[in-house]
């Protein structure tokens, strides 16, 4: 989804766009760094440079972020996994989400990609919580900078799962007319699959806990050994990480 959503941006622009993005001598991305793979390939595929921003450990530095958003008009989006990072395990704190919403941007249509893919994967009973960055947004009178991506490929099946993205109206509504040429529908007898399984939060949460049985204690025996092994040696640094990156 967040693949077929730049390629169309490349073709076609998104809402508020003066031209398609492909038409621009050049598009640039931020991409908080370390970071998702699966993101920069789609960045490479469509000859999109990429801006590394370092990751602080609240979330991506916004004093790197606000500067180059500021002065620079061909960056026209940015990557972020917000909660439970890949491979940090960092979650966004509420300044940063602040911050994403409310800075001034050079590019009228720059947009960020909010991969929110880890959004139920606790491992612990006092999980990270993330501010809802579509509210933030819009409450700081741009509802239309953020696409907000997630899906259930970690949660039922890899491959097998229901996709689906958040955004204004008016950007859901410039997607929903590109979208009834590409498809002529979703897949319905998986969406009631899912719904059947699933049901309603309260089961999302029985069944995610039932992940965090076998995921925790491997993460619990890669500490360990990091800890005994390295701990007191002054020569390398981790997070302890409350949610599940390791289903990507």
């Amino acid at each position: 989804m967040m693949h077929d959503t730049v390629t169309r941006a490349m073709f076609h622009g998104v809402y508020g766009s003066q031209a398609p993005w492909g038409k621009l001598p050049v598009v640039k991305f931020l991409c908080p760094s370390p970071g998702y793979d699966r993101h920069f390939v789609i960045c490479d595929l469509f000859i999109i440079e990429m801006i590394p921003i370092d990751m602080l450990h609240d979330g991506p530095d916004m004093d790197m972020v606000e500067k180059f958003v500021s002065e620079d008009e061909s960056i026209k989006g940015m990557w972020c996994v917000p909660k439970y990072s890949n491979p940090d395990g960092i979650t966004y704190s509420d300044e940063v989400v602040d911050r994403l919403a409310k800075m001034n941007t050079k590019a009228k249509d720059f947009r960020i990609f909010w991969d929110d893919a880890y959004t139920v994967h606790h491992l612990t009973d006092k999980p990270d919580q993330l501010k809802n960055i579509l509210a933030t947004c819009k409450a700081a009178g741009r509802p239309d900078r953020v696409f907000m991506f997630s899906s259930t490929s970690k949660i039922s099946f890899s491959g097998s799962g229901i996709a689906m993205m958040a955004a204004s109206e008016d950007n859901l509504n410039f997607f929903r007319k590109q979208l009834s040429i590409q498809t002529i529908g979703p897949d319905k007898i998986n969406q009631l699959r899912h719904v059947r399984f699933l049901k309603n939060m309260g089961n999302i949460k029985v069944h995610m806990e039932k992940h965090a049985t076998i995921i925790k204690p491997k993460f619990d025996l890669v500490l360990s050994i990091l800890e005994s092994e390295l701990g007191e040696k002054d020569m390398a640094s981790w997070n302890k990480p409350n949610g599940d990156i390791s289903l990507a």
